[in-house]
């Protein structure tokens, strides 16, 4: 007999509109551009500041000005879309070296893994990149589900408020085009001698077509009947 019922899952966290790194691994996909800035406190509410318009002294001397970064982000945890403030310089070193790296570039292509480790002065973060992959359909369905205002952020005003004239908008993501990924799958399960032949015969098109992937629309049909109809001969066959 099981501890726990076997659907068992455990309950999303509250809807809460600021991601707070977890111990261990939190996995994101960053879905828009930050914004930049310096942050101060006052009476425990965050200050933030552009960064041409940093003061000349935080408000306690004790308290140096923090340097933030801040970008929406979709949390695969709770399956949120929510605003990612970052301040520590190892977390935004990672990203910048990432950015600038030719094989990644702009984090909008892959997925982010951020593990956390130990506690207080000893906290750690670990950055690694997950091989690149076009965003899933329902992650944009959920950004657009909760328009977010990152400038707000600078007058200390709720970014998640309606009303605002404009909203951040989403990064240049690549969309998981399911019916192509339904084909080559279906591709990939017909036997090597079939994959061989439709390959041939798609390059000896009057344009001639050398990858799966790059097959158009107005063709798709054709070429999913024909995997299909393979497909049922191999099974009786």
């Amino acid at each position: 007999m099981n501890f726990l019922p076997e659907n068992y899952e455990a309950p999303k966290s509250a809807n809460n509109g600021y991601l707070k790194l977890q111990d261990g691994e939190n996995r994101i996909r960053i879905l828009s551009a930050p914004i930049l800035g310096w942050e101060d406190w006052m009476e425990k509410k965050p200050i933030r500041y552009r960064m041409e318009n940093k003061p000349n002294k935080s408000i306690d001397s004790k308290k140096p000005f923090k340097h933030f970064w801040a970008f929406i982000v979709f949390n695969y945890m709770t399956e949120q879309v929510q605003i990612m403030q970052v301040t520590q310089a190892t977390i935004r070193r990672s990203l910048e070296a990432l950015c600038k790296d030719a094989d990644w570039g702009a984090p909008y292509g892959y997925d982010i893994k951020i593990t956390k480790s130990g506690e207080g002065v000893d906290t750690e973060y670990t950055i690694n990149p997950v091989p690149h992959k076009p965003i899933d359909a329902y992650i944009i369905k959920c950004f657009e589900e909760r328009p977010i205002n990152l400038q707000a952020m600078y007058d200390s005003e709720d970014p998640f408020a309606g009303g605002y004239e404009s909203y951040t908008p989403l990064g240049t993501v690549k969309v998981v085009d399911e019916e192509m990924e339904e084909m080559l799958k279906n591709f990939e399960k017909c036997d090597s001698k079939y994959q061989h032949e439709l390959l041939l015969s798609l390059e000896g098109l009057p344009k001639p077509i050398y990858n799966l992937r790059d097959v158009p629309k107005d063709l798709r049909k054709t070429i999913k009947a024909a995997i299909a109809k393979n497909m049922r001969k191999e099974v009786t066959a």
